[in-house]
Formats: C-alpha cells, structure tokens, sequence
C-alpha cells in the first residue's frame, strides 16, 4: 500500500539534494577566484621602527590585515592596532620582495649627524631576516619610500588601544644603534706670552 504523499516527500528530498550540490559547486568556485586573487607572500613579519627627536615607534605587519603600532615615545605610550584596506599590505610585501637585501649593508649611519630621523627595516621570511638600518642619506631611495609609505599609514590609520602586548618576536626591532660620539674637542695649544 502506498501512502499518500510520500513519492512528493521523496522527489522534494531529491530535488533539495540537487541544488546542494549545485550551491556546492557554486560555493567551491567562488572560493577558489577569492584565494586564487590572494597573493602567497614570502614575507612572514614586517617591523619598522622609527626614532627622531619627537617619536619613537614600531610598526608591525603579518599575514593578517592588522597594522600593529607600538608608541614608545608620546603621551598616551602604548600599543595599538588598526584595519588595513585591500591591498594596502600587498603593496608594502610587493615592494619589499623586489629589493635584494644581498646589495645593500646592514647598516647606513651617517657619523656626522648628531640628530634627525632614524629607521630600520626588517623582513622576517621563512628561512632568513633580512635588516637595514638607516640614518641619514646614504642609502638608496628605495627604502625611504618604504618608510614614507609606513609613516603615512601611521598619520592616516585610525588606531585603536590594544590592551595587550604586541609580539615583535623578541628580534631587537627597537635597538638602533647609539648616537656617534660627539667628535673629541680640538686642543687649545698654550700660547707662550712673552
């Protein structure tokens, strides 16, 4: 005996099996164009500390879209955090993977300033960190656009507190190097009075 209705429960589970599957399908594309325009970075961690007379800071970025910003210098001091739109991160990743830290040195100190701005860079990557560390004009134009990028996001981003520490994976991002000494004072020679 046949029960009324059960062929149409049946045929409604077949045609709801069918477009799963069809929403399945559709779903498994969509997600796979969304990955395939995300671009794989080398690049683990980013840090750029900056240093001058008025400020003192870090900022982090990694495979997320957070920009972390640790203030050590102004009023309030702390640590923070902010969304970077699309694409804003890849643009900074991009720039950086083109440059072969190979040709350059670790270190770009000018011994005759006594004040100004100073920056370092540093590129965590899976095997290898690569740093640079600048203070005054000796260094090709590549790395102070970087930092003019960064510097700007810094003014732009609006920051919120993070009530936490942020983790700069303990790779001494805020140790430049200490001033030169200031050059020794010339002898005054005696002069014999007769």
């Amino acid at each position: 005996m046949k029960l009324p209705g059960v062929s149409g429960y049946r045929a409604k589970i077949a045609h709801n099996q069918k477009d799963m599957k069809q929403l399945l399908i559709f779903l498994s594309f969509f997600l796979a164009c969304c990955k395939s325009n995300e671009k794989e970075h080398n690049i683990k961690t980013f840090i750029f500390s900056n240093a001058s007379m008025h400020s003192d800071y870090s900022l982090k970025l990694n495979s997320s879209d957070t920009i972390y910003f640790e203030d050590r210098f102004e009023y309030p001091k702390g640590n923070y955090y902010a969304i970077l739109k699309s694409g804003e991160k890849d643009s900074i990743f991009n720039q950086l993977e083109k440059i072969d830290f190979r040709k350059y040195l670790s270190d770009y100190s000018d011994d005759h300033l006594s004040d100004g701005t100073a920056f370092r860079l540093l590129v965590v990557k899976a095997n290898k960190i690569d740093s640079i560390f600048v203070y005054g004009d000796k260094v090709t134009n590549v790395f102070y656009n970087v930092a003019s990028i960064l510097r700007t996001f810094k003014k732009q981003k609006k920051f919120l507190r993070l009530d936490k520490n942020i983790d700069f994976e303990n790779l001494n991002y805020k140790m430049l190097p200490p001033p030169p000494p200031p050059p020794p004072a010339p002898k005054i020679k005696e002069i014999q009075m007769n």
